[in-house]
């Protein structure tokens, strides 16, 4: 078996995820095969199982670069904005999201509770979320952005459960300015100290 040059794998593992990433958000989680996936990309599905020995792996790999989206999504909406206006920003970007990633993410919640290693991947897929929250917050600490005073796991923790909810309820068809009108006066008195 020839050797694949480890650069080469690595472009063709993203060129894997971005295919899925496109094809679940369009087709469901369910709805989207392997067999699927590798035809978007003119290879056999043995050719993307040795990427990804399963569906589950690849939806984690999706989820990862999701991850990565939304810590860029999140620095440029703070970057050089004070909170009101960087939740602003953040939560007009997070709506763009919401008819994407919302049906997909509910689909996931109901698969998950008959399969195992999806519930696995889906756990990690939060605890990841939660910690690129609470690092961000930990960094804007340091500049002074939020006090220091704060614990931010639990602000991590409280700021997403917000902003998910927030989300669905625009997605049930609250009115998108009532919940930036919410998401910004809750995160403005969840960072303020004191009386």
């Amino acid at each position: 078996m020839p050797r694949i040059i480890p650069q080469y794998r690595e472009e063709v593992k993203q060129k894997i995820v971005f295919a899925a990433f496109t094809l679940f958000i369009e087709k469901g989680y369910h709805g989207t095969t392997m067999g699927e996936i590798a035809e978007s990309l003119g290879v056999t599905k043995p050719a993307l199982y040795q990427y990804f020995p399963g569906k589950e792996d690849l939806f984690a790999a999706v989820a990862e670069h999701a991850r990565q989206e939304f810590k860029g999504t999140l620095e440029r909406a703070y970057a050089g904005r004070n909170i009101r206006d960087g939740s602003a920003a953040l939560f007009d970007a997070l709506l763009n999201y919401v008819p994407q990633f919302n049906g997909m993410y509910s689909e996931m919640l109901l698969l998950a509770t008959r399969n195992d290693r999806l519930r696995t991947v889906l756990v990690q897929d939060r605890t990841e979320d939660i910690r690129v929250i609470e690092r961000f917050i930990s960094r804007q600490q340091e500049t002074g952005l939020i006090s220091s005073r704060l614990d931010p796991r639990v602000l991590a923790v409280a700021c997403d459960a917000l902003a998910n909810g927030l989300l669905m309820d625009v997605l049930m068809g609250m009115d998108r300015d009532e919940a930036k009108t919410v998401w910004i006066a809750a995160l403005e008195q969840m960072v303020r100290v004191g009386p």
